[in-house]
């Protein structure tokens, strides 16, 4: 090959060269540009879409497997919010709970919170109801449930410590208080002679008063009912003070006539030591005896609310010796000088001090029978 035809071959092919580079460059300023033109695209569509985009965050929280997840999703269309949950497969079911209605329109950014709950049952101071929680804790899950227990109340689940594993709550109200009672105490009575007074008449000197004690005690209550007392304190806050009666100790002259003090029991009475009339009732014999006074309370009968005879105690029964007067028989009781009248009563109870010419009237109260006091009467045996 001569030098004039390689010279032109070299020629040639530096021609090429330079088109193919010039094409190569070409290329790849017409990819640059596309790829520019696509980047300014997705940009500006995402911007679009974040600007018109909903932000929807879902959280579900299940307290009973420990699980607590959110999640953050976007919608153009809008919609329910049941059709996002169904969309990303999240059923409610009816024991969860959910912040929102699952008919709510999406009209803006939205926080959605499903609580996973279960149906337990509360047994509450012995009484059973069932309650939809979402609380694994048991205190927790009462106060979801509308209790409200103490740091002293009683709890306990089934099969465990929580609700994890069990799903039966038993609850018992324990509270502690202070309560304090007034007891009255009750006054004694003493007896004086008085020589002015004659015999068979007493006088109230002092009617005296009650005490009071009182007792402060501590006091446990479980379901409302009272479970353990211990007494704390026992004051006597303020002392009784004793009934005095006089008792008449002064002899009467010998020159008055009984008959004419016992007429003044009623104009229509005869009095003999053998038989007569007391205001229209006849009577066998009288016996003159000394009169105390007791009350139908247990604490003054040993316990017993009925007399001797088995009846209850009353006012028109009375205490007698049966050596002297014979139980069942019907009495007429009242002082020698007509000042004061029991009346008509039933014999048909007996006491241990009771012996000989005593007698013993049954009042309703104890204030009457310590305000009757000891007294002289005359004791009639109706027929």
């Amino acid at each position: 090959m001569s030098t004039q035809e390689k010279s032109k071959e070299e020629l040639i092919r530096e021609m090429h060269q330079r088109r193919e580079k010039r094409r190569l460059t070409e290329s790849r300023r017409r990819m640059a540009s596309i790829i520019a033109v696509v980047t300014i695209i997705v940009i500006i569509t995402g911007a679009v879409f974040t600007a018109s985009a909903k932000e929807i965050s879902i959280t579900e929280i299940d307290e009973f497997n420990g699980t607590n997840e959110t999640k953050t999703v976007y919608t153009l269309t809008g919609g329910k919010v049941g059709d996002i949950l169904d969309k990303h497969d999240l059923n409610v079911h009816e024991c969860d709970k959910i912040n929102v209605p699952i008919d709510k329109e999406i009209t803006g950014d939205e926080e959605i919170v499903i609580k996973r709950g279960k149906e337990i049952t509360i047994v509450a101071d012995g009484v059973e109801s069932g309650a939809i929680v979402t609380k694994a804790d048991a205190h927790d899950a009462l106060v979801e449930a509308g209790y409200i227990p103490s740091e002293t109340d009683e709890i306990s689940v089934n099969n465990g410590g929580d609700l994890t594993s069990g799903d039966r709550i038993e609850f018992v109200t324990v509270s502690n208080t202070e309560d304090v009672v007034n007891e009255a105490i009750e006054q004694e009575t003493e007896y004086v002679d008085d020589p002015d007074l004659p015999v068979g008449e007493t006088r109230v000197i002092d009617e005296g008063c009650s005490g009071v004690r009182e007792i402060r005690s501590s006091v446990i209550y479980r379901s409302g009912e009272e479970f353990y007392r211990e007494i704390l304190s026992d004051t006597v806050t303020e002392e009784p003070q004793k009934t005095i009666i006089a008792v008449g100790t002064k002899t009467p002259e010998p020159t008055v006539a009984p008959v004419a003090a016992v007429t003044r029991l009623s104009s229509a009475s005869t009095v003999s030591d053998t038989g007569g009339t007391i205001n229209g009732m006849s009577y066998s014999r009288k016996i003159n005896m000394t009169a105390t006074a007791y009350s139908t309370s247990p604490s003054e009968n040993g316990g017993y609310t009925t007399s001797a005879m088995g009846n209850s105690l009353r006012y028109g029964i009375v205490a007698i010796d049966p050596s002297i007067v014979p139980l069942g028989s019907r009495v007429y009781v009242a002082s020698a000088d007509g000042s004061w009248t029991y009346g008509v009563a039933s014999a048909e109870d007996t006491g241990g001090a009771i012996k000989g010419n005593r007698i013993d009237l049954c009042y309703e109260s104890i204030g009457e029978a310590n305000r009757f006091g000891r007294r002289g009467c005359v004791v009639y045996i109706l027929d």
